[in-house]
């Protein structure tokens, strides 16, 4: 697995170089006028899916999502333990070893 995410980083970033040197697939003449109209679409895009998502996702917790109420527990709270015994217990417990 270490070698396929090694010659991942190799040849994606190769191929990306090559692609772009070639003439025909990268513009000669890109003035920064288009080059900055295209970055403010892409943007907006970028935007305007947040917005969407983030309404969309709203939406879902509103009426889909069951909110519990909350009982908040002593022996549930993850304060740091003050000892090496409270430390061993709250571990089984958490895990239900006993």
């Amino acid at each position: 697995m270490e070698n396929k995410t090694f010659l991942k980083t190799l040849i994606i970033p190769a191929a990306v170089i090559i692609v772009t040197a070639l003439p025909g697939f990268c513009a000669q003449t890109v003035s920064l006028k288009q080059t900055a109209i295209k970055f403010l679409l892409a943007m907006g895009g970028v935007a305007l899916s947040s917005v969407i998502i983030y309404a969309g996702l709203s939406v879902y917790n509103k009426f889909f999502v069951q909110h519990k109420s909350i009982n908040f527990n002593k022996e549930d709270s993850l304060s740091t333990p003050d000892n090496v015994d409270d430390a061993v217990d709250f571990f089984i417990r958490k895990n239900k070893l006993r």
